[in-house]
């Protein structure tokens, strides 16, 4: 099909260009490296010109006029998606698939419950669902590759922002938990000097915790990095190290046996906690969305009254 309207070829062109690799673009979009490169070359026939330039070794660099498509390119598959929504709208009936967008913790502990509960409104449609970030879902919902995100912000510099085009309704605020092994009455002071596990740098409970050492002026030693926070939790339960796990994370470990001690921060500083969100766009607002919102803040509130009744007990 030499077209260059051919919205997949689009599609991979702006993630090959987000992400300055071919590999990297297949894994976001669902397919084989191959194809990805395919869509390329047939947009390159179908303009008569090079978009990308290929450096072995390092990341794919953009030409002129592939930054002239990119800038035309947005616009276009926004404009498309909100097509779609309203389609989906005119004929009453949602599209047989649902493309879903989701953290890892809440993929875990709150979407089955969710989806079980939704299995018999007949809006409910079949779903697909894909594991990654919000920093990267955010795009993929304004161009239609996602109709529906879970997502999370740490901090009020995250995406999405105020003035980001999309429909953002708060779930809960998701408290974020500092964790350490079940030793009675240790306080944050005693454990700013232990070994701590964390994620990488870019990852909300390191950045959380930063916020707090630039505050109270501490440094703080990271002798495990993981972006699992189940594996940060089981470290910290073991006695090898602290760590700052969300809530539905740890209340999972109580329900499984795990012991851990919940430390309050320390004095005059607010609790942790990330917002839980729900991302669409304006367009895309199916029947069944405010029973999807409600099921995540049942798991949500569910988790917290797990943590409390160990608190009490």
């Amino acid at each position: 099909m030499n077209d260059p309207m051919n919205l997949r070829w689009l599609r991979s062109f702006t993630a090959v260009v987000e992400h300055g690799s071919m590999a990297a673009a297949a894994a976001e979009l669902g397919y084989v490296p191959s194809a990805i490169t395919q869509h390329i070359a047939g947009l390159e026939r179908a303009l008569g010109v090079e978009l990308l330039v290929r450096r072995p070794g390092s990341r794919i660099a953009i030409t002129a006029a592939g930054r002239a498509l990119l800038a035309a390119t947005g616009p276009l598959l926004i404009a498309n998606s909100e097509f779609s929504d309203s389609l989906r709208s005119i004929s009453r009936s949602e599209a047989p698939d649902l493309t879903l967008g989701t953290h890892g913790t809440a993929l875990q502990y709150l979407l089955p419950r969710v989806f079980s509960s939704l299995q018999k409104d007949p809006s409910w449609p079949r779903v697909n669902v894909r594991e990654m970030e919000t920093p990267d879902a955010i795009p993929l919902v304004r161009s239609g590759a996602l109709d529906l995100l879970v997502g999370y912000r740490y901090l009020p510099a995250d995406s999405p922002l105020a003035d980001d085009p999309l429909t953002v309704t708060l779930v809960r605020r998701e408290p974020m938990l500092l964790v350490a092994a079940p030793e009675a009455g240790l306080t944050f002071e005693e454990l700013v000097d232990k070994d701590w596990a964390l994620g990488h740098r870019s990852l909300g409970d390191r950045r959380l915790l930063g916020s707090w050492s630039e505050r109270l002026r501490f440094r703080f030693h990271v002798a495990f990095e993981s972006s699992d926070p189940n594996c940060l939790l089981t470290l910290a339960s073991e006695g090898l190290a602290v760590s700052v796990v969300p809530a539905t994370v740890v209340a999972a470990g109580l329900e499984r046996g795990l012991r851990v001690q919940i430390v309050p921060p320390p004095a005059g500083i607010e609790p942790w906690h990330r917002e839980i969100l729900v991302v669409t766009r304006p367009s895309f607002q199916p029947p069944f969305l405010p029973r999807f919102i409600e099921g995540l803040r049942a798991g949500l509130d569910a988790a917290e009254k797990t943590i409390e009744t160990s608190r009490q007990g």
